[in-house]
């Protein structure tokens, strides 16, 4: 009877997934292309460029790097930002005073310029390692700023992107702030 049992879960869970099958989406040529640990090392890289951009006030990374590539388009990396640390609310502060909420909106707009030296930088570092990218395909370098509820946004984007072929290199970037 258990044997019986033991058996029937066996067959159960062999029949419960199918086979994986391979696809394959392109030519060899295509899959040797991509190269991972490139991109990898590429999501540490910018992540330590953000964290260090600013010296002893630096910005804050709230999210890792995220790059991938697709294939016939390029190679896409975002990243999440604060240009500075704000203040918060916590059980020791109830409230942020209107001279923190301007103060803070001050220190963020005087920051802005960093942030965009500091993504042409980095844009420049992804498209001279990314190598896999093909010279007309793009590079798009998109980050993010987040922001608190109570903060002044007045003259701050939400996000900027950074995009242009690697052939083109830093002469060629547009520039999009939302």
């Amino acid at each position: 009877m258990k044997l019986t049992i033991a058996l029937l879960a066996a067959g159960i869970a062999l029949g419960a997934q199918p086979p994986l099958k391979a696809v394959s989406t392109g030519s060899t040529s295509e899959k040797a292309l991509l190269n991972f640990s490139a991109i990898t090392d590429l999501e540490k890289q910018l992540d330590q460029k953000i964290s260090m951009a600013g010296g002893s006030d630096p910005m804050l990374l709230l999210g890792e790097a995220r790059a991938l590539y697709l294939a016939g388009y390029g190679a896409v990396v975002t990243q999440e930002v604060s240009l500075v640390m704000s203040p918060t609310i916590s059980p020791f502060k109830s409230q942020i005073t209107p001279q923190e909420v301007a103060q803070t909106h001050q220190r963020k707009v005087a920051r802005l310029p960093l942030l965009k030296q500091t993504m042409r930088d980095m844009w420049s570092s992804a498209a001279s390692s990314l190598t896999m990218v093909p010279p007309n395909e793009q590079i798009v370098l998109a980050v993010r700023l987040l922001y608190k509820s109570w903060e002044d946004t007045k003259g701050l984007p939400g996000q900027i992107i950074l995009k242009g072929t690697r052939a083109a290199g830093l002469s060629g970037i547009q520039t999009e702030e939302q």
